[in-house]
Formats: structure tokens, C-alpha cells, sequence
């Protein structure tokens, strides 16, 4: 399995040296644009990791970060505020323009009535009614 390794490696080895050695002697790059965006991309992230403080990027990129969920979070709850508010709003608009009307049947209320007047009266029989004495 190990000599299968090898020997791709040296047959990828040896194509390299065949391919420069052919480019130098034609002048021609094969895949020149696409090597020519490698080698810039390639200069770019050397550029990046010789010069920049990565722990001090790192840093700087998570608190923005939770900076921006913060954000975020105040801005979906101010949302969900607002359209509480608007139900509520239309809700009590709606309450005030029509009065709910107690529709109770007439039957139930002349009962209570009834029961108020009996009970009236049951009071005027068991405590006579005192009048003032001069």
C-alpha cells in the first residue's frame, strides 16, 4: 500500500520537472490564468499570516458578531412589540366602536327581578319597619 504512495508522488514529482522544463523552453504557460489567480491568492494568505495579529482579529470578529445577535435580537423584539401593540390597538379600536350589547334573555332578568322583589319582601315581614317616635 505504502509503495502505491510513492510512487504516485514520484510520478507527480518527475511531471512537474517535465512540465517547467517544457513551459522555459516554449514560453508558454499552461492554465496561465488560473495560475496566475492561485499565485495572487496564494501571496495574499502569506501576506495575511506574516502580518496580521489573528488573535486580535479573532477577537474583534466575535464581538462583532455578538454585537450583530444583539442587534438582531432587540430588532425581532421590537417587531413582535409592535405587532402586539397593533392587535391590542385595532382590538380596543374595534371594542369602542361597537358596544358590546348584553343580549341576555329577557325570561332570566324579569326572574331576578322577582327574586329581588320576594326577597324584599321576606325582609319587610321579618323586620317590621320602624318608624320614629316624637
Amino acid at each position: 500500500m505504502y509503495i502505491v504512495f510513492i510512487l504516485v508522488s514520484l510520478l507527480l514529482l518527475v511531471g512537474f520537472f517535465v512540465l517547467t522544463s517544457y513551459e522555459t523552453r516554449r514560453g508558454v504557460r499552461f492554465f496561465a490564468l488560473q495560475r496566475e489567480r492561485l499565485d495572487r491568492i496564494v501571496e495574499r494568505t502569506e501576506f495575511i499570516v506574516e502580518n496580521v495579529n489573528l488573535g486580535e482579529f479573532l477577537r474583534d470578529e466575535v464581538h462583532h458578531l455578538i454585537g450583530r445577535i444583539g442587534h438582531d435580537i432587540v430588532h425581532f423584539s421590537l417587531i413582535a412589540v409592535r405587532l402586539v401593540e397593533r392587535l391590542l390597538t385595532n382590538l380596543v379600536r374595534r371594542l369602542r366602536t361597537h358596544p358590546i350589547v348584553d343580549e341576555a334573555p329577557r325570561e332570566t332578568a324579569r326572574e331576578f327581578v322577582k327574586t329581588l322583589s320576594d326577597f324584599k319582601g321576606s325582609l319587610n315581614a321579618t323586620h317590621p319597619e320602624i318608624t320614629d317616635i316624637k
